[in-house]
């Protein structure tokens, strides 16, 4: 038998087709109904159910993870934990959940920077990321699964959701957060990469993207705050390169023409970080 185990924070997750509860079992997670999912070798635990509809990729590969991994270990987002930090550690938020959490970097940077004993939890549609985050982060705890079907997380569990330029689900965050829990979605702006976007025909971002997030948080959760991150900064030719094959511009750049040249390069980073706190109950 394996003696594989769940990583600690794996109990704020609940069965996907029961909605009950895990116990922990020799290299897998068990509900009281009897459905079990297994362990993987590095740690982490899929709840995809084989009837959901998945996305037609998958989730991020291999290479795009290599790029993005080279690209925030540079450093150059770290401003963006910054501002979540800043504006949540006066509650003392000892759960957090990213809903896609890619390679685990901005949960473990997060986790990282908030006082006491934090419960960290990832989830990502891919099975590549997930195995990446949970090999490079130990101690954190992470799940495969599909962020636009109903999240196998037990309701009113979370104290801190975060979406990092990962799929929105306004609905699926006000049920999983706890009365004062609040909502940090990151997702770029106009500007972004747009001396890359130019030069290259990247994605471009919807114009009507952000007053959309805007009414869905005011819907589901309450008003939201947003700041906008805005700076320009030089990257040298490899690091423009990983920028642009890290996200979902590889799936429409051809890699082998995308000739960026040996001259450093100025780019703008524009990010919007909305914030919405979701109610305390009336006593």
């Amino acid at each position: 038998m394996s003696s594989l185990r769940p990583r600690p924070d794996h109990w704020l997750l609940r069965c996907p087709l029961c909605k009950s509860g895990f116990t922990a079992a020799a290299g897998a997670l068990v509900c009281r109904n009897g459905h079990s999912f297994d362990i993987a070798h590095e740690g982490y635990v899929s709840l995809l159910q084989s009837r959901r509809r998945r996305p037609a990729a998958g989730g991020d590969g291999p290479a795009q993870l290599r790029h993005r991994a080279e690209f925030l270990d540079a450093s150059h987002l770290d401003a963006l934990t910054t501002t979540i930090v800043a504006r949540v550690e006066g509650s003392s938020p000892g759960r957090i959940l990213d809903a896609g959490s890619g390679t685990g970097h901005h949960l473990a940077r997060v986790a990282a920077r908030l006082p006491g004993s934090v419960t960290s939890l990832g989830l990502d549609i891919s099975k590549d990321a997930t195995r990446h985050a949970a090999r490079r982060w130990p101690m954190l705890s992470f799940a495969v699964a599909d962020l636009w079907a109903e999240w196998p997380v037990r309701d009113v569990a979370v104290d801190l959701v975060i979406s990092i330029f990962a799929p929105k689900n306004f609905s699926e965050t006000a049920r999983v957060l706890r009365p004062g829990g609040c909502l940090a979605l990151a997702y770029p702006g106009q500007e972004h990469l747009i001396e890359l976007r130019d030069r290259f025909g990247l994605l471009r971002q919807s114009k009507e993207s952000s007053g959309r997030y805007v009414d869905m948080a005011a819907r589901f959760i309450e008003p939201p705050s947003v700041t906008r991150l805005h700076n320009r900064v030089v990257l040298d030719p490899a690091t423009a390169r990983a920028v642009i094959l890290m996200g979902p511009n590889a799936r429409h750049v051809d890699a082998s023409s995308l000739h960026i040249g040996t001259v450093p390069l100025v780019v703008t980073f524009d990010i919007y970080v909305l914030f919405a706190r979701k109610p305390e109950r009336k006593s």
